[in-house]
C-alpha cells in the first residue's frame, strides 16, 4: 500500500491565515456630531432663542417701547472617562499566529472599537436600562454625561419636540407622529437633516411608502428595493441613518450643526506597569457629548414593536 495522508505525520495544517469580524462597529451619532475642545470636567455652552412673532407697528414720533431682551440659557454636561484594557502574556505576543502578527495590537484595535461603541450607547442608549443622567461623580462614584434623551427632555418645547407613539397602532399614524414632531421642531427654528432610527423602526420608515399608496421610481427591474435613505416632509430631508445602539423603536431627528463631542482628553493607549509575565495597556478617553440647542431636534418614542 502506497504512503497515504492518513498515515504519514507532520502534515502542514491548512488554517486561513485571516480573522473575520463582523461584530458591529458603528457609531452614527458620536460620529456625525463636530468635535470641539473640553477644558474642565464640566462642560458649559450657552443656549438662546428669538421670541415670538407678534404684531408690530408704531404709531409716528412715539417713544421706544418696552425692552423685550432676555437672557441667555446655560446649559452643561460632565465629561465622562472612559476605558479599554488589553492585556495578554509575553508568550502569546512571540509565538507564531494566524491572522495577526502582534497580538497586542490586534487586541487594541478590538478595544479601540468596542470603546466607540460605549461612547455611542452613553449617548444614545440605555446602558444597564436607563438613558444617563448627569452625575458629577467622587472618589468612588464615576462621572457620567447624560444622554442625548436627558438633555432634550429638559428643553422648553419638549412638549411639541418630544411625542409620545404608544397609541399609534399603524404604520400611517406613526408617519403623522413623524411629520407632527418634525413641524413641531421646524416652527422653533431647527433644522434636522438626519432621522436616527433603530433597525427595526427602519422597517417601518421603509414601508411608509406602501402604507400610503405612493410609488418608487425603480429603473432596475430586476432589483426589489425596500429601503429609505432619504425622507421628505414638508419641513425638509432627513437623511435615515441606522444605529444600533440607539434605545430600542424610537426616532431620532437630528441637526448635526447643533450637537457635538467635547473632548477633555483625545483617546490614546499607554502601557500599563508589569507585575508579572505579561504585558497590558490601557485605553483612556475623557469626553461629554452636547445637545447645543434643545430645540434644534425632536424625538418620536415608544413606537410599537408590532406594526
Amino acid at each position: 500500500m502506497a504512503l497515504n495522508t492518513y498515515t504519514q505525520v507532520r502534515q502542514a495544517e491548512d488554517v486561513q491565515d485571516e480573522i473575520y469580524m463582523i461584530s458591529p462597529a458603528d457609531s452614527p451619532i458620536a460620529s456625525l456630531s463636530k468635535t470641539v475642545r473640553a477644558t474642565g470636567k464640566l462642560h458649559e455652552w450657552s443656549e438662546d432663542r428669538l421670541n415670538s412673532s407678534g404684531a408690530n407697528r408704531a404709531v409716528e414720533g412715539a417713544d421706544a417701547g418696552s425692552d423685550t431682551s432676555q437672557a441667555i440659557t446655560a446649559l452643561n454636561n460632565y465629561c465622562q472617562i472612559l476605558t479599554k484594557v488589553a492585556k495578554i502574556t509575553n508568550t502569546m505576543e512571540v509565538v507564531d499566529k494566524y491572522g495577526r502578527d502582534s497580538e497586542m495590537a490586534y487586541q487594541l484595535e478590538m478595544r479601540y472599537a468596542e470603546l466607540s461603541k460605549d461612547i455611542e450607547l452613553a449617548i444614545s442608549g440605555q446602558p444597564g436600562g436607563a438613558f444617563q443622567t448627569a452625575t458629577a461623580g467622587n472618589a468612588s462614584t464615576a462621572r457620567q454625561m447624560a444622554a442625548f434623551q436627558t438633555q432634550h427632555a429638559g428643553g422648553p418645547n419638549v412638549a411639541t419636540l418630544r411625542l409620545d407613539a404608544t397609541s399609534d397602532d399603524t404604520l400611517a399614524k406613526l408617519e403623522t407622529r413623524l411629520l407632527d414632531a418634525h413641524q413641531g421642531a421646524h416652527a422653533q427654528g431647527g433644522n434636522p437633516d438626519t432621522l436616527v432610527v433603530t433597525p427595526p423602526v427602519s422597517r417601518y420608515v421603509a414601508s411608509f411608502a406602501a402604507a400610503s399608496g405612493r410609488n418608487r421610481e425603480l429603473r432596475d427591474t430586476r432589483t426589489i428595493v425596500n429601503t429609505v435613505d432619504l425622507y421628505v416632509s414638508p419641513f425638509g430631508e432627513l437623511n435615515v441613518v441606522q444605529s444600533r445602539e440607539l434605545a430600542d423603536y424610537e426616532m431620532l431627528g437630528i441637526d448635526f450643526n447643533h450637537t457635538a463631542t467635547a473632548v477633555l482628553r483625545p483617546t490614546q493607549d499607554f502601557p500599563l506597569a508589569v507585575t508579572g509575565d505579561s504585558i497590558g495597556r490601557e485605553i483612556v478617553t475623557e469626553m461629554t457629548f452636547c445637545l447645543l440647542n434643545r430645540d434644534s431636534a425632536f424625538r418620536v418614542h415608544s413606537i410599537s414593536n408590532s406594526l
